[in-house]
């Protein structure tokens, strides 16, 4: 392993291993602690921040534990401060329950697994750039159900406007609802393949963007049975052609490429020569002093 590689490791154990032992405890951690954490993981995951901090905050008022130490777990059987269900059984129960890092991350990864379903299935809003917080709409009314009750033709009080009146009331963000007219009168699935253009007033999140000659690290998803590997591709969206190893470095070549919904990079692997293309959302920045 090399040395840089070795060193931003040894790094993020130490950061996380605090970050764990912190909450150790079975104590919650602030809101600001959270927040902290949540927009950390959201700007690498592809996500904007306000987004996941808003879902965490109507979820779980950003709550891990409850009053007498335990994990908080909702009517239904759903885990901590992203409210993940129990039943997601590709994820590690216990540290769902008692590590708030990895229920944020999880959060994050549900809400991908959303996102890439919307962009595949679903009605989309222009370009379905993730940095465009209006483009996030139908991936907030997929994350809470795609039931009539979230249809704005039906009920004042969707998910969604939940949400955009938490971004607003709690971060002074603007978000511009789609109009009820692109929506169907009753039911609570829009169809496929339909484009609803971008609002006029559109506002712009923090999603981390990678530039030619930055040098990567793999950063993907623990699950239940190991770390999801990085898989590299012929192309944005392409054919899959390998995988990138954890201890492995990436040099950025080009990119963001926006395909379907997520910035893709090419890169090339340090270690082996071999190039390809790479998903924006599982890759981190090695820092420029190691």
């Amino acid at each position: 392993m090399g040395k840089r590689v070795l060193a931003i490791l040894v790094a993020l154990m130490l950061v996380f291993g605090i970050a764990e032992n912190s909450f150790s405890q079975q104590k919650n951690p602030s809101r600001e602690e959270v927040e902290k954490l949540i927009e950390e993981v959201a700007t690498k995951r592809g996500i904007p921040s306000v987004i996941l901090k808003c879902i965490a905050k109507l979820e779980s008022g950003f709550r891990q534990f409850d009053s007498n130490g335990n994990p908080f777990v909702s009517k239904g059987g759903y885990i901590g401060i992203m409210q993940i269900s129990e039943k997601e059984t590709e994820y590690n129960l216990e540290k769902l329950k008692y590590d708030p890092v990895y229920n944020i991350e999880a959060g994050a990864n549900h809400l991908l697994k959303k996102w890439a379903w919307v962009n595949n299935e679903m009605t989309q809003v222009g370009n379905m750039d993730p940095n465009i917080l209006e483009h996030w709409y139908f991936t907030l009314w997929a994350y809470n159900g795609l039931l009539e009750r979230n249809n704005p033709n039906v009920n004042s009080s969707t998910y969604q406007a939940r949400i955009y009146e938490t971004a607003l009331k709690e971060y002074n963000q603007e978000i511009t609802p789609i109009s009820k007219k692109s929506m169907p009168s009753r039911g609570g699935r829009l169809h496929r393949n339909i484009n609803i253009p971008t609002p006029e007033v559109y506002h712009e999140g923090d999603i981390i963007k990678y530039t030619p000659n930055d040098i990567v690290i793999p950063d993907t998803m623990e699950k239940a049975d190991g770390k999801d590997p990085l898989v590299l591709y012929d192309g944005p969206k392409g054919n899959a052609i390998g995988t990138v190893k954890e201890d492995q470095t990436m040099t950025i070549l080009e990119g963001p490429a926006l395909k379907r919904g997520f910035y893709f990079y090419k890169v090339k692997v340090n270690e082996d020569k071999r190039i390809g293309w790479v998903y924006g959302n599982w890759i981190v920045k090695l820092m420029d002093n190691f």
